[in-house]
């Protein structure tokens, strides 16, 4: 009766404003804007194609505005007549920004653009996965991961996305780097917990990129050069719409090979690429785009021993997507998708004149729409279908006889729905629930979700936020080589893993220039499942039940404090986490609960960046609880319960901009790990004669480099 009635809701007497709202420099749609008529309660936020619709706009003449982070703040006197639907789209000018406002801590999530990315000290080269770990609540397990793990769940539990489509490995170089370009970023959504019901398919968090859509008014292009890699990205205007195309790759197979030609013996050879590119027209209310992400790695490494002895491992990304949307009415909009996404890892050796190889794959095809209904004043209705169909496939030989060839291929179809109510302004309620079902094991669940957010005053506003949350497909994975992660589904011999959320915070802004944010957050893990190492090598066993260690529970808890200063030649952030998180499963550790590796009491961090004249000078400062590890005993000893010595790491950087031949560019130093610290990263048994004390294996050392990026 609810929805019939918001469905059926008048607009009589009554006028809708409704358009597009885009960045005035390039034409690109903003998301997030918020469009209100001033004096009244009325007001709309402009959704992921930058359309909004305010909706029973009294007749009259009424003051409109328009603001977003990072833009001038537009307003005009505009007139509107009973039952008027007026169109107004609104071109908004960017301001000059400083890193601090970059970060935008808003109810249920963090929003970041890709300027301050990529002013953050750096090992290489900008990375955005490397500088979201710099955020509380956010850890990394090596300095060579860029594996996100969040409020103690690991980077399984992390659903990573790249335009609404699965990423289902997004690194690069063993994890070193991630997948995405850094000059294709259009803006980045991350959910650390709670997530809302427009999203699914993981127990944790929500990574949401979007790469950019091209420049509608002029051809432009930026790039960069560092040690590890060169980079490109043009764009332009194309009919009623833009195109753009980046480009990356690295040049380590050059150097190797030009070390080889001098007489070094390098038995090493390594390259990595991504490419992104999209397309899109816009037809009066209709919008057609398409995209695409190709990337890849590959590795060769000569056996010394034995010339004919190898190891070549490849493993890489594509993702194509075409959407269109659609304005049906003033206050009815649709977007539709169908997408492709895959990752494929190839590993194949020979030694002793024996080759394996061993391959996995996971595809998938997906179909989805989604409607905004911009009901009155205080609703706004979000629902939509999604269906996916899958192929997995992992398949090993040895001296190239087949052991092990398995073809799964699951259906996923998911509903969701959801209510955006403002009763005040302000005070706002999300209000949602999404429906699964899974082929393997033929699995129904329905989950809800539900987030508040209220303004005690103009600077101080409460929020919470909770959920349930279910998850099909495993992650399988290793620490020190990324490129050897797979997914499987998990099938009818275990259940699929559940988790409950809840979340409560406070943002507190005294002034433009600072803002402090504080949440707790606790999650409930249930059916939880971990490979089972004592399986043998050759076990030809597939089914979840044979495969995993499964049955286990856990739970996380912890509270974050973010405080920002955000305008002015000095800006960055101080970010703090305390947390705990613990795992029980019935085989392990006698069935007591146990800390992962991941687990950390405290993380800590100082980011900054401070402007004079042409320089930006900047500083990264990581402190961190040491990594858990089980100790060698004699005796039993507890999983997990000795700490390698604390983590701590300091970054800087110096870069200056000039013109070069008449376009904005920029030369730039950085050092990683300026003291040279050499943390722990795990300890390693002697597999020959246990007696041997463990050796500590050490992190990276102090790295400089530099680069030059360059815009035309």
């Amino acid at each position: 009766m609810l929805t019939a009635w918001l469905l059926l809701a008048g607009t009589a007497q009554a006028a809708t404003l409704s358009g597009f709202v885009t960045d005035a420099d390039n034409g690109e749609a903003l998301t997030r804007v918020i469009v209100a008529v001033e004096g009244l309660q009325l007001r709309a936020i402009s959704n992921n194609s930058g359309y909004y619709a305010v909706v029973q706009v009294p007749a009259g003449t009424h003051v409109v505005s328009a603001s977003h982070t990072g833009y001038q703040t537009w307003r005009d006197t505009l007139h509107f007549g009973a039952d008027e639907a007026e169109r107004l789209s609104l071109a908004l000018v960017p301001k000059p920004v400083d890193l601090g406002e970059q970060v935008s801590v808003e109810a249920e999530r963090i929003s970041l653009r890709p300027q301050p990315l990529q002013q953050l000290p750096a090992l290489g080269e900008a990375d955005l996965l490397r500088g979201l770990q710099l955020l509380p609540g956010i850890q990394a397990v090596a300095d060579i991961s860029s594996g996100l793990y969040v409020r103690g769940g690991d980077p399984g539990q992390t659903a990573t996305l790249l335009d609404q489509t699965p990423l289902y490995n997004p690194s690069h170089l063993f994890g070193l780097f991630s997948a995405f370009n850094p000059d294709a970023i259009k803006k980045v959504d991350l959910y650390k917990g709670a997530y809302p019901a427009p999203y699914g398919r993981t127990l944790g968090a929500v990574l949401d990129v979007s790469n950019r859509e091209g420049n509608r008014k002029r051809t432009s292009g930026r790039g960069g050069v560092s040690l590890i890699s060169g980079r490109l990205l043009t764009e332009g205007p194309v009919g009623q719409g833009s195109w753009m195309l980046a480009g990356r790759r690295t040049y380590l197979d050059g150097v190797f090979s030009a070390l080889r030609a001098r007489g070094e013996d390098i038995p090493l050879n390594y390259y990595f690429y991504d490419l992104n590119g999209n397309i899109n027209q816009r037809r009066g209310d209709d919008t057609y785009a398409a995209g695409a992400y190709w990337g890849q790695d590959d590795l060769r490494i000569e056996l010394e021993d034995d010339e004919e002895s190898f190891v070549d491992l490849r493993w890489g990304n594509r993702v194509l997507t075409a959407r269109w949307t659609r304005a049906f009415s003033p206050a009815l909009f649709g977007h539709f998708t169908a997408a492709g996404s895959s990752y494929e890892s190839i590993v194949a050796l020979r030694f002793l004149d024996a080759p394996v190889r061993i391959a996995n794959s996971i595809r998938d095809l997906s179909l989805k729409g989604d409607l905004d209904y911009f009901a009155n004043r205080h609703h706004t209705l979000s629902l939509g279908l999604l269906a996916t169909l899958f192929e997995f496939h992992f398949a090993r030989s040895f001296n190239e006889r087949t052991q092990l060839d398995l073809r799964q291929e699951p259906v996923l179809l998911e509903g969701y729905v959801q209510d955006e109510w403002q009763p005040r302004p302000t005070t706002r309620v999300q209000l949602g629930g999404r429906g699964t079902y899974f082929s393997e094991g033929n699995r129904w669940h329905f989950t809800p979700r539900l987030s508040l957010s209220q303004a005690l005053s103009g600077k101080i506003r409460v929020k919470a936020a909770g959920g349930v949350y279910r998850q099909h497909l495993q992650l399988i994975t290793t620490e020190a080589f990324s490129g050897g992660d797979f997914w499987v589904p998990l099938d009818d011999t275990v259940e699929p893993g559940r988790s409950y959320q809840a979340v409560t915070g406070v943002e507190w802004t005294p002034s433009p220039r600072y803002q402090l944010a504080v949440d707790a957050y606790y999650t409930d893990l249930a059916n939880l499942v971990t490979v089972d190492t004592e399986l043998p090598d050759d076990s030809e066993a597939t089914h979840s039940e044979a495969v995993f260690k499964s049955g286990g529970t856990g739970w996380a808890r912890g509270v974050e404090v973010f405080l920002q200063r955000r305008t002015g030649a000095l800006t960055g952030w101080i970010g703090y986490a305390l947390g705990w998180t613990r795992r029980t499963f019935p085989e392990l550790n006698d069935g007591r609960p146990f800390p992962p590796k991941h687990d950390r009491r405290h993380d800590l961090s100082f980011v900054a960046s401070y402007g004079v004249g042409a320089w930006r000078l900047g500083a990264n400062l990581a402190y961190a609880t040491g990594q858990a590890f089980t100790p060698v005993s004699e005796s039993p000893t507890q999983r997990n319960s000795a700490r390698l010595q604390p983590y701590h790491r300091l970054d800087v950087s110096a870069s200056r901009s000039f013109e070069l031949r008449g376009a904005a560019s920029e030369f730039y130093v950085q050092i990683f790990n300026v003291y040279s610290r050499r943390n722990e990263w795990f300890l390693q048994l002697d597999s020959v004669d246990p007696e041997v004390d463990p050796r500590k294996i050490k992190q990276l050392p102090i790295i400089p480099t530099l680069g030059l990026n360059f815009s035309f």
